[in-house]
């Protein structure tokens, strides 16, 4: 099967949220053309990656663990509070399922992706977005305590709500399937097919950068001296990525 191996990395692409959000869309919308679209979002919270308005009447269904998100969603045809790793849907239900900033958060993440599975219609199609752990952010996610994440919301980015009930940033466990890699080769094991990659600059930097441009001038020439110093090994710019995978 080939794969859609955008990999800024390599390419030299536009590789900026904005630019990776409208490439995998738009990705997303051709595959599901024509179709009555039964798509669920785990852990889809209030906010909708899947491009709703290109898609042709979709029918969606929206399983979150936070009763605030779920109140706050304005636009799923079902609502159901519960934990994506352990709540089950019958087999070949979804046309696409989406799991967008939310494995990060999970300590059985490979129990999630089982019932992905067995909730997917054959030739169905898995999105995952998700942070790097390998990079600079992700790095500083992984091995600094929830506080500093709150201060760094409130103070840093600005956002005042920032860990108030349904309000980012929510507590991050990084299970070891976060990993890109390790992440393909369990999907490999399980028969899912990747179908889509997309490895970009990361959205909490490219935030500081916006916000804070004479901090987010320092934190790049550390980012680039740390690049520099690792021979690119790490491309620490690159924090997030995008994966679609086919049952």
């Amino acid at each position: 099967m080939i794969v859609k191996m955008l990999h800024n990395v390599a390419t030299g692409r536009d590789s900026s949220p904005d630019a990776a959000l409208t490439d995998v869309q738009k990705f997303v919308a051709e595959r599901l053309a024509g179709k009555h679209a039964h798509i669920y979002e785990a852990g889809g919270g209030s906010f909708a990656i899947v491009p709703l308005p290109l898609l042709s009447n979709p029918t969606v269904v929206v399983v979150d663990i936070d009763e605030t998100q779920l109140l706050n969603n304005k636009y799923a045809n079902t609502k159901i509070l519960g934990d994506i790793q352990s709540y089950s849907f019958p087999q070949n239900t979804f046309d696409l399922i989406v799991c967008n900033n939310v494995i990060e958060h999970l300590p059985a993440v490979d129990q999630a992706i089982i019932r992905f599975k067995q909730a997917l219609k054959p030739g169905g199609l898995l999105f995952i977005g998700a942070p790097s752990p390998h990079s600079l952010f992700g790095m500083a996610t992984k091995y600094s305590p929830h506080w500093f994440h709150v201060w760094f919301y409130r103070t840093v980015l600005r956002r005042t709500n920032a860990g108030q009930p349904g309000e980012p940033p929510f507590r991050t466990i990084y299970h070891r399937l976060v990993s890109p890699g390790t992440l393909l080769q369990f999907c490999d094991s399980m028969r899912l097919k990747p179908v889509y990659f997309n490895l970009y600059i990361g959205d909490n930097y490219t935030k500081v950068r916006d916000k804070r441009p004479a901090l987010g001038r320092l934190l790049t020439s550390a980012i680039r001296l740390m690049d520099l110093v690792t021979l690119n090994k790490l491309n620490l710019f690159y924090g997030d990525y995008h994966l679609i995978l086919q049952k």
